[in-house]
């Protein structure tokens, strides 16, 4: 079921000398579109006035949370391999202009656009450099102007800036140690960080209602260390033997929809400890801890048959590997960034039903995202790497068969 890497379009090629895991293009477009359904739901009332489906699709914001934990695993996973392997970190140049040019001049482009039409609070004011400079989710009149869901892209690239001071300290501390030890040694210190995370996460919101914290690295880091930690244990186990895999590795990759079973169960609960409807929601102490650690339970579930056993079948990893769900995934950057300014005004023009909010949103927000992924990600996303994009072109001329004669 693994794409080749040489098959694969550059926007998912990984870094140079890494595997690709190829089901994750999939649970991005499940991100995507569980954002913008989540939405659609509070702008329509549905999730608030519907007392079966409601409370589900009020929670289907847990989208943002499954990015966190897919960036957790593939942007750690080549530092923690190339540690545990002995091999040189990935270059930080390289690194930098890989996440830069990932999500930056979309994300420029798109809140030019709907500054224009169909309108962004506070774009083209003289605080423009809050959204264009990725500050916006330090003040909560920030984060609801501009694109408002880009506050979790302000979380991302913190996470970017961060990372690398994280990995260089645990190579210095860790490298040369057996790779289970090291292992051993970053599950604590990712279980620490993420406790402190929960405490500061909820203990802010009683003691400081109205602060950003939340919108934050900080106080989201429970869900990037859940990715960060299975990066750390696909890295150790990689290319050992089944009969030597832990078994809870081993039963992910046998029964992948034992992990989707406990996603939805996890879903479940967060519908029956009084998790708010109303939009935009209101929280008590306790249903924000719910909720912090239940998405964090439901993300973790989800992404697991696309990071063990992802050749090895089962209905999760057939759905996964669906190609027009592959390509949903492909171009899922701009649905997250287009869908809620169309979803507004789809809202004001249109009947107020759920269903056809939903699809008309999605089918618009999906050709924003098809012109911004061809016309603009693709097209820079080609100088991630202009090492191999050097190479690429002498390999394919040394395999060409000579001509006769």
């Amino acid at each position: 079921m693994r794409a080749a890497v040489q098959d694969v379009p550059d926007v998912v090629k990984p870094p140079p000398g890494n595997p690709r895991f190829p089901l994750f293009d999939s649970l991005r477009a499940f991100a995507a579109l569980s954002v913008l359904a989540s939405h659609t739901a509070g702008l329509t009332t549905f999730a608030y006035v519907n007392d079966v489906l409601g409370p589900f699709t009020a929670r289907l914001n847990v989208g943002v949370t499954i990015f966190f934990v897919i960036s957790g695993f593939l942007i750690y996973r080549p530092f923690v391999s190339a540690r545990m392997d002995g091999r040189a970190a990935p270059h930080l140049l390289a690194y930098g202009r890989r996440r830069l040019l990932r999500i930056v001049p979309a994300y420029w482009v798109a809140i030019t656009v709907l500054a224009i039409w169909p309108g962004l609070v506070g774009v083209f004011t003289h605080q423009w450099w809050v959204y264009y400079g990725y500050i916006q989710n330090l003040h909560g009149g920030w984060i609801v102007t501009g694109l408002s869901p880009a506050w979790s892209l302000c979380v991302e690239m913190s996470f970017y800036l961060v990372l690398p001071f994280y990995a260089i300290a645990a190579a210095r501390l860790l490298r040369d140690r057996d790779r289970f030890v090291q292992a051993r040694f970053e599950y604590a210190a990712l279980t620490v960080l993420a406790l402190a995370s929960v405490a500061g996460h909820t203990a802010t919101h009683r003691w400081a209602p109205g602060s950003t914290f939340h919108n934050t690295l900080p106080g989201t880091f429970l869900w990037f260390a859940l990715g960060m930690g299975l990066a750390v244990a696909s890295s150790a186990w990689h290319g050992r033997h089944e009969r030597e895999q832990p078994r809870f590795i081993r039963v992910v990759s046998d029964h992948g929809w034992l992990a989707w079973a406990a996603a939805f169960a996890a879903l479940v609960l967060t519908t029956r400890v009084g998790l708010p409807t109303s939009y935009p929601p209101v929280y008590s102490e306790w249903t924000w801890f719910y909720e912090y650690v239940f998405f964090a339970a439901i993300a973790f579930f989800f992404v697991l048959p696309a990071v063990f056993g992802d050749d090895r079948g089962g209905l999760p990893r057939r759905i996964l590997a669906w190609p027009p769900l592959a390509w949903l995934g492909l171009v899922s950057y701009g649905i997250f960034l287009y869908h809620l300014p169309l979803a507004i005004k789809f809202n004001e023009w249109l009947p107020h039903s759920y269903v056809l909010i939903t699809l008309t949103t999605a089918v618009a927000a999906t050709a924003c995202a098809a012109a911004s992924y061809y016309l603009v990600e693709k097209p820079l996303l080609r100088f991630k790497d202009p090492r191999r994009r050097r190479r690429e072109p002498a390999t394919r001329a040394a395999v060409q068969p000579r001509s006769a004669g």
